[in-house]
């Protein structure tokens, strides 16, 4: 862990930067390793896989296949690089990566594919060429171990605090059986967690793992196939989720490593707290508006513009908000504020934002 911490932004990948990535925009980095192109998307798009390491042990890792969660594929390129350049642990493995399932979602910055189809949803159905592709590979590679590299929104939040990683063991069936695949992948995640907590403490949560079919982690861990969900969260006001990429990037790492040494430590994965949806983007205390005090919750939306995505302020709820925590609180209980504009949620509040000089986040 420390030699990368140490070099980290040395890579090539570091290159990449911001929410917005693209299959373009990452083509440079890829260029550097022995490409396969597996498949087109929907509109045509190239699919690549690389192929790293000639070790017994075999991972599919693929990422990306939401395509507005761009956190995990640079990461997991940080750690191509970093194993490229270092290569020991590439004698244990052989990985089959995919860091871009869904490119057309990633142009459009969207959650699902061009069909307006969520792949992570689509195990069953196998209706999408991307779905198809993932699962050819899953098939034809016979993988030990499948990592699954997602992010997730910022709404999430674990015993108070907000949520920069969570993991999940994904059930093998309605009962949550603990079979002999999602033990091993507990007991990753557990040595995983353990070591964040020296560094990251309290900023780790696990997902609830109710089964569903449909979910490509759940079908994969169905079939006997240790499955890992990584989830990369956000703390305060970090947009870009640099911290966020590394600390993910270090998990990669980490699992790896686990795995090689057998360091694996499945009581460690029911001590990690489960998410919940606690945290909005913005929390303002003590509104004062037509002779009423509450609270209003703002939440950003995404928007591509130009290459560049926008966070634009949006009104989430309001009331005496007890429950709920901010990434950024502003409290006007002592501030001669009185607002003559109407709140409405669901509308946009970029006029709050400005009237209360609240930063605007591009990345």
């Amino acid at each position: 862990m420390e030699s990368f911490l140490a070099i980290q932004h040395d890579f090539v990948s570091q290159s990449i930067q911001g929410r917005y990535v693209s299959g373009e925009s990452i083509k440079a980095v890829l260029n550097n390793f022995a490409l396969n192109e597996i498949g087109r998307s929907v509109e045509n798009r190239p699919i690549y896989s690389i192929d790293m390491g000639s070790g017994p042990i075999k991972i599919l890792l693929w990422s990306q296949m939401h395509g507005n969660e761009s956190t995990s594929t640079k990461g997991l390129l940080d750690v191509m690089c970093y194993l490229k350049q270092f290569p020991a642990l590439l004698g244990h493995f052989t990985l089959k990566v995919i860091p871009m399932l869904n490119p057309d979602g990633a142009a459009a910055y969207a959650r699902e594919n061009a069909n307006r189809i969520d792949l992570n949803r689509d195990a069953q159905e196998k209706s999408q060429p991307e779905s198809k592709l993932l699962l050819y590979a899953f098939t034809d590679f016979k993988p030990d171990y499948c990592f699954n590299l997602h992010d997730q929104r910022t709404i999430f939040g674990v015993d108070g605090h907000p949520c920069m990683l969570s993991f999940l063991a994904p059930a093998a069936d309605t009962d949550k059986t603990i079979t002999p695949a999602r033990r091993k992948s507990m007991g990753i995640i557990g040595h995983i967690h353990q070591l964040l907590q020296a560094h990251i403490p309290n900023l780790v949560g696990r997902f609830d793992d109710t089964f569903n079919p449909n979910c490509m982690g759940d079908y994969f861990t169905a079939q006997g196939t240790p499955t890992i969900l990584f989830e990369c969260g956000q703390v305060g006001s970090d947009y870009a989720r640099k911290e966020t990429r590394k600390w993910f990037a270090i998990s990669l790492l980490e699992a790896l490593q686990g795995i090689t040494n057998n360091t694996l430590k499945e009581a460690n994965y029911h001590a990690i707290p489960e998410v919940n949806k606690t945290f909005v983007d913005v929390l303002i205390k003590n509104v004062s508006h037509q002779g009423n005090s509450f609270d209003v919750a703002l939440q950003y939306e995404e928007q591509l513009e130009d290459g560049k995505i926008y966070f634009v302020p949006i009104f989430h709820s309001m009331g005496k908000l007890v429950n709920v925590r901010g990434h950024k609180l502003v409290d006007l209980a002592h501030k001669n504020i009185v607002f003559e504009h109407n709140f409405s949620v669901g509308q946009n509040a970029s006029w709050l934002a400005k009237m209360l000089d609240l930063t605007q986040y591009s990345h």
